[in-house]
């Protein structure tokens, strides 16, 4: 009964009502997120198509070994800041990360970068698990 009459006021407001709704069915989950490797500008390219790209800017993928795992680090870092992103690889036959304690990634983190790790270690859940996680870079006092 509450399904007619949120259906008849929908209607009556102009707005779109879903025949799933009126009919009191599931509306089937939203399609995975799909990620997609970008091609990096190179300097060269930038610059032949006018584009400035300063030369402290970077982001590079690694695969790195942790807890038997090969996972991926994504490394951002413009000028002394950057962010450092440990997630599952697109071909992984498991989908989630495995429990990484703060200090283990952390410690991965300054090895693989030269940059002091900024703040706390931010988490990205899903229904299926950690699927990554993140922290801020401090790259002032790095050689590169």
């Amino acid at each position: 009964m509450k399904v007619i009459i949120y259906t008849a006021v929908l209607a009556a407001a102009g707005a779109p009502v879903s025949s799933s709704f009126a009919a009191g069915t599931a509306v089937p989950a939203a399609p995975a997120v799909e990620a997609k490797l970008l091609p990096a500008q190179q300097p060269a390219q930038a610059t032949a198509k006018g584009l400035a790209v300063p030369s402290d800017r970077a982001v590079v993928d690694k695969i790195v070994r942790l807890q038997g795992r090969e996972l991926t680090l994504c490394l951002v870092r413009s000028g002394s800041a950057g962010m450092a992103v440990l997630s599952v690889p697109e071909n992984s036959s498991v989908p989630a990360l495995p429990e990484i304690p703060d200090a283990e990634f952390l410690d991965l983190v300054t090895k693989v970068s030269g940059c002091d790790p900024d703040g706390e270690v931010r988490e990205v859940a899903s229904h299926r698990g950690t699927i990554a996680i993140s922290a801020d870079l401090d790259c002032s006092a790095a050689g590169s």
